[in-house]
């Protein structure tokens, strides 16, 4: 191997591709290759390391009182925590004749003071380790763009005129700086309004208002807007969710400029406004359903550019819920649409759903409503879903089922069963119905639920108990030497890891009345209560987003060759890093189980 072979190397290995050109050039010619046969001993507590080992060829073994615990093996390196804290309590064996490359303690050292990144990576814990790897993995693909600022696009220079400005004025002043908005400053009032090209013609072509009056009174308030240090994601984000075309961009609340649509979109290059706008326009079922053909190509576009699978299940979500909260308005007759309340969920109700699944709907009705009324309306809703291509729910979690389209004191009624004398699937009902989030109609209702839900969960220890153990009921599928446990090359990430995290969380928000749906809040909200040890927060979410992460890419490569979909990863397709972070996650998610039955005394209901 040549110098060049020999850099080529170090830099496919994480975390040496955080190295400089002259950093990498430096340890390049300072490393020696060795060889050792097999049951060689390289480091125990009275064999201290005196360099850093990368196996380009063999296997070597981790032995904790005389228990093997890992397997290395190319490209793997070990042991920096011996080499940089100078003891270790493990053997390091030679499984099988080792060829590896050595750096020496003291050129180790010398990269971790040069190289702060570099250091990091070593000197953190297992959560950071995860994301250190995952942000290498990213960023072949990322270019810039999940971490491209506001400030990293154009911004227009914002029109601000007084409220008293006649409307002739402002648009001489707004076409003299090449703007395509009016930024209405009423002082006196303590608030900005915003005309654009939509409010002059609504109010001076159709409404006939004076062209000459002032524009105040017919100025929108109030103004979104948006932070200029915030990321151009989140503004993708706030224009799809209000379907406007431009965003007020501030400075610590004072106001910056205007961020266009048109230059966000270019940024992006990506359809999702596209179909937000089409949701909004379309008025039939059928250009609606047109409008949700679209997602995949969205979802796969997102994901080509390395970006987080917690962002693209919210672009997803918030598309969704513009679809069903529209269907909603199309198919139900406006004197009833306030008479009930429209909720999704499970995964949807999470907001992590992504790829069309099986529906999880219900629907609250008014106790003074006329149920009946919404039988039809309700059955044509769950047909016309499943011709948009949401499957049909193999549970029955659907309005078209009675059970789940009922009146408010109903469902207190089945929620107080559920919490007194739960039967068989009554768990899985209130761990459902606990994810839910309204879409259309009043949603007070089920804020009504929710907390009808917090008055009676206290005292109930031992409820909380038979409702957490669940997150147990699968076995994590890695084994006491940290080798995955698959079927055939086949691995559910769902079963294995996602259930365990999504229903152990969900738990905890259950006990600490945490209003959030989405996992990542919960925990972000558990975290602020001090509930996990420093650090477990952050782990959890690694390890969460890393198996919604595989899943989607292998999910992905399913439909791009016609098969089927399912939970499963194939582990002979993942790379060496994926398959690293695959393992870190699945011992998150074993420590998060342990957890939980310390947490909830699941032992004793067991």
């Amino acid at each position: 191997m040549s110098l060049q072979d020999h850099e080529a190397f170090l830099r496919s290995i994480h975390p040496f591709e955080l190295l400089d050109t002259k950093e990498i050039a430096r340890v390049t010619r300072a490393m020696t290759i060795a060889y050792y046969p097999k049951d060689t001993v390289l480091i125990s507590p009275t064999i201290l390391p005196q360099c850093l080992y990368i196996i380009i060829k063999g296997e070597v073994g981790e032995y904790h009182n005389d228990q093997l615990i890992k397997v290395y093996h190319n490209p793997n390196s070990f042991d920096a925590d011996a080499l940089l804290y100078n003891k270790t309590d493990d053997t390091f064996k030679v499984h099988e004749e080792l060829l590896c490359f050595e750096i020496k303690k003291e050129d180790f050292k010398a990269l971790l003071e040069t190289n702060e990144a570099f250091k990091a990576y070593f000197l953190t814990d297992l959560a950071n380790r995860i994301q250190s790897a995952k942000q290498k993995e990213y960023s072949t693909q990322l270019s810039g763009f999940m971490i491209a600022k506001i400030t990293d696009t154009y911004i227009h220079e914002p029109c601000i005129v007084a409220p008293q400005t006649p409307i002739m004025e402002a648009l001489r002043k707004m076409d003299s700086m090449s703007t395509n908005c009016i930024i209405v400053d009423d002082e006196e009032a303590g608030s900005y309004g915003i005309v654009t090209d939509s409010t002059i013609r609504k109010h001076v072509l159709y409404n006939d208002y004076d062209k000459f009056g002032p524009i105040g009174p017919i100025a929108l308030r109030p103004i979104i807007t948006i932070e200029e240090d915030d990321f151009l994601f989140n503004a993708l984000l706030v224009l799809t969710k209000n379907s406007i075309k431009r965003i007020v961009v501030t400075r610590r609340g004072e106001i910056r400029g205007i961020l266009d649509q048109l230059d966000l979109l270019s940024y992006f290059a990506n359809h999702t406004y596209l179909v937000s706008v089409q949701v909004r326009k379309a008025k039939t079922i059928d250009e609606l359903m047109r409008a949700s053909q679209d997602f995949v190509n969205i979802i796969r576009k997102l994901h080509a550019k390395g970006t987080r699978v917690e962002y693209i299940s919210k672009v997803i979500s918030e598309l969704n819920e513009q679809i069903y909260r529209k269907l909603y308005s199309m198919i139900v007759p406006q004197e009833l649409q306030d008479r009930a309340c429209f909720i999704v969920m499970g995964s949807e109700g999470r907001r992590e759903q992504m790829l069309k699944t099986d529906q999880d709907n219900a629907l609250i009705i008014k106790d003074e409503a006329d149920e009946e009324a919404f039988k039809p309306l309700m059955e044509r809703y769950t047909k016309t879903l499943i011709e948009f291509g949401y499957p049909e729910c193999k549970g029955n979690i659907m309005v078209s089922n009675p059970y789940w389209r009922k009146s408010l004191r109903a469902f207190k009624e089945e929620l107080a069963r559920y919490l007194e004398s739960p039967r068989k699937d009554d768990y899985m009902y209130l761990a459902i119905f606990y994810d839910s989030i309204a879409v259309a109609g009043d949603e007070k209702m089920l804020a009504e639920l929710k907390d009808y839900i917090y008055e009676r969960m206290g005292g109930k220890d031992i409820f909380m108990a038979n409702f957490a153990k669940a997150a147990l009921l699968f076995e994590t599928p890695i084994s006491f030497f940290s080798n995955l446990k698959a079927d055939r090359n086949r691995l559910d990430v769902k079963k294995g890891g996602i259930f365990s995290i999504v229903h152990g969380v969900r738990s905890l928000a259950l006990k600490y009345k945490i209003a959030e749906t989405e996992t990542i809040k919960r925990i972000q909200a558990l975290k602020s209560k001090h509930i996990f040890e420093d650090g477990f927060g952050e782990a959890l979410i690694e390890a969460f987003d890393t198996f919604l992460n595989l899943r989607l890419k292998e999910q992905l490569w399913c439909i791009d060759r016609g098969e089927k979909r399912d939970n499963f990863i194939r582990i002979d397709r993942l790379n060496q890093l994926e398959i690293e972070l695959l393992k870190d996650s699945l011992k998150i998610v074993d420590k998060f189980k342990r957890f939980l039955v310390h947490h909830f005394k699941i032992n004793m209901v067991q």
